[in-house]
């Protein structure tokens, strides 16, 4: 990947194939910094740098990355290089397999989790932009199912993917999101 290149993805190519949370993982890293290394992103999942590489060439091969390019801002107000938040949903019945399995192709979808509180679900996108991420939040808003959806934009990262993944509990977590989906 050169400099200042982010990977494009083909929407429809990305439906058609089922991604994994390792790919998604992948994808929305690039989507922030299409410059991040395989050993980078490797190091940051968890995972070995061959298996990135795999990763990267098949979903290249299936047309989920269509190609690498530079977007050069309109204007010196250029947006920031990338958008991350967690959506907040509280649902009008308990149906979070059903939310989950119309947003699991997402390739800017992070982390989705069921939870106890007063909400039943908490969805972390990051992608290309802040716009692209009012997009996510809005079609997610439409959703029949969706009650109220409130958008907590991250501001700044204090703990990175690596090494929050790296975590037993998160280990714990994402093995049962596994054997659930």
């Amino acid at each position: 990947m050169q400099n200042g290149e982010t990977p494009e993805t083909a929407s429809g190519a990305a439906q058609r194939h089922r991604l994994s949370h390792s790919d998604r993982l992948i994808l929305g890293l690039l989507k922030q910094d299409s410059r991040r290394t395989i050993s980078e992103i490797a190091a940051t999942i968890g995972m070995s740098r061959t298996s990135i590489k795999d990763r990267i060439d098949m979903m290249k091969e299936k047309g989920i990355i269509r190609r690498f390019t530079v977007e050069i801002a309109e204007t010196q107000q250029a947006e920031p290089a990338y958008g991350s938040a967690f959506f907040q949903l509280r649902l009008k019945r308990p149906v979070c397999r059903l939310i989950y399995s119309a947003i699991s192709g997402w390739p800017e979808l992070l982390g989705c989790w069921s939870i106890a509180v007063e909400l039943d679900m908490v969805v972390l996108v990051a992608a290309t932009s802040n716009r692209e991420v009012e997009r996510l939040r809005d079609r997610l808003a439409r959703h029949p199912e969706v009650k109220t959806l409130h958008t907590l934009s991250i501001l700044r990262d204090w703990i990175n993917i690596g090494d929050f993944r790296n975590s037993e509990i998160l280990d714990a977590i994402s093995l049962n999101n596994s054997h659930s989906a």
